[in-house]
């Protein structure tokens, strides 16, 4: 379990600022234990400046005008100016500003900003998240490289990130650090909530048995459902007892023998029933920056078949925390073999759902997060942590790595969309 380096709290102190991704209660506890906080910058719309981007980017369907408000520059103007004003109100003295993701421009030279990842991985990775046509994409990019370029440092979720941040937008390397994300939850579920009866090893079998696959994803079509569909189709034709449970999108599915649809699922409890219930967790998606869902299933103990997507195989370890499979002309058939080989044997799927959840403990707390941004806030030298190395042990300190890819591994917003609290959204 985590253990606590010494604190930095009488000689840094730090503000979070943040427009209210779910994420930012977790990361504020975890940089106040380490840190004296000097307040958190609160920079969502009021309400009359949601309705007046509201009314500058309305579109008749509702998904793309979600996506033209999300990307508006005059959202990030408005969001810019409120920020300003309210770090210069806090009124007491402070050494670094931690801003959570780039959909504000805060000109504190003292500002390090937190990436998921950049608008040129969306135009290029999924192009409907990328609205901007024109003039308005050119003063989004500016305005976004501008942003890197001033920043005191630039903390990426992912090598992924990191690569577009020097590769896209020309920031030094020495200047970005990967620093992953934590899972977002205050205590992890407990022994009782991994397993049914007192004995561990045992219990996930069991569990395993039940031959449960759950997907939890708002964008369905971007995280692979429809092909978690078709894959399930052939698991049924050799697991006939499987299931498949869709949690959290509002997409119409129709009707499918084995597959139960749950939409919107509100409660820690009721989500911790699902996944100590599921014997896999499957996440297909053809782009996402950092499902912190991934990070959700393996606190859980579960095991996880996803696609090698963005931070994705910094998370999940092939072959050691659960498969990964690549999208292509056979990726469904694979998907689906990946899924078969998870669910008939228990033993298996015991193995990586265990180390699963021992790589959260050793690497992907929020408070593990705060102790690889720690060089840049406290002014020591940049490193970039490694974060998918197979060497087990308390990795508390973010060891420093050459500028190679780290782990070897192959290859949300912009956001995280699975648990955002999109407030702005119209």
């Amino acid at each position: 379990m985590y253990q606590h380096p010494p604190t930095s709290r009488e000689t840094t102190r730090v503000v979070l600022a943040h427009r209210g991704d779910a994420l930012v209660p977790h990361l504020a506890a975890a940089l106040d234990e380490r840190y004296a906080s000097a307040g958190e910058v609160h920079t969502d719309l009021t309400r009359a400046g949601r309705l007046l981007v509201a009314a500058g980017t309305v579109r008749p369907v509702r998904r793309l005008w979600a996506e033209r408000f999300f990307k508006s520059n005059l959202a990030v103007a408005l969001r810019s100016r409120r920020a300003d004003r309210n770090v210069a109100a806090i009124g007491r003295p402070f050494d670094a500003i931690v801003q959570v993701h780039a959909l504000f421009e805060l000109t504190d030279p003292r500002t390090s900003i937190y990436v998921d990842c950049t608008h040129q991985q969306s135009i290029r990775h999924w192009p409907d998240w990328n609205p901007l046509r024109g003039r308005a994409l050119r003063v989004w990019l500016a305005r976004e490289r501008r942003q890197y370029h001033a920043a005191a440092h630039v903390f990426a979720f992912s090598d992924e990130a990191r690569e577009s941040l020097v590769n896209d937008y020309d920031v030094r390397p020495e200047r970005v650090s990967v620093v992953g994300a934590g899972v977002n939850f205050t205590d992890l579920p407990s022994e009782s909530h991994l397993v049914h009866t007192g004995h561990p090893a045992q219990s996930r079998e069991l569990r395993t048995a039940s031959q449960t696959i759950l997907f939890v994803g708002n964008d369905f079509e971007r995280k692979g459902g429809p092909e978690l569909l078709e894959a399930f189709r052939l698991v049924r034709e050799r697991v006939p007892a499987a299931r498949l449970q869709i949690v959290g999108t509002p997409h119409p599915i129709a009707p499918q023998e084995g597959v139960e649809v749950f939409g919107r699922v509100n409660g820690r409890e009721a989500m911790s029933q699902l996944y100590r219930n599921a014997a896999v967790f499957c996440l297909p998606s053809f782009f996402d920056p950092y499902p912190l869902v991934v990070l959700e299933a393996m606190a859980h103990g579960l095991p996880v078949v996803a696609t090698p997507t963005c931070g994705v195989p910094e998370m999940v370890l092939d072959e050691g925390t659960g498969l990964l499979v690549e999208h292509g002309p056979d990726g469904v058939a694979r998907l689906a073999d990946a899924l078969v080989r998870v669910l008939v044997d228990p033993p298996y799927a015991a193995r990586l759902g265990a180390a699963g959840r021992r790589r959260i403990e050793e690497r992907f707390l929020w408070q593990h997060v705060v102790d690889r941004m720690a060089p840049a806030l406290e002014g020591g030298p940049a490193q970039r942590p490694m974060l998918s190395g197979q060497s087990g042990g308390n990795t508390r300190t973010a060891p420093s790595l050459s500028a190679t890819r780290f782990g070897g591994a192959p290859h949300e917003p912009s956001r995280i969309t699975d648990h955002s609290v999109l407030t702005e959204r119209p």
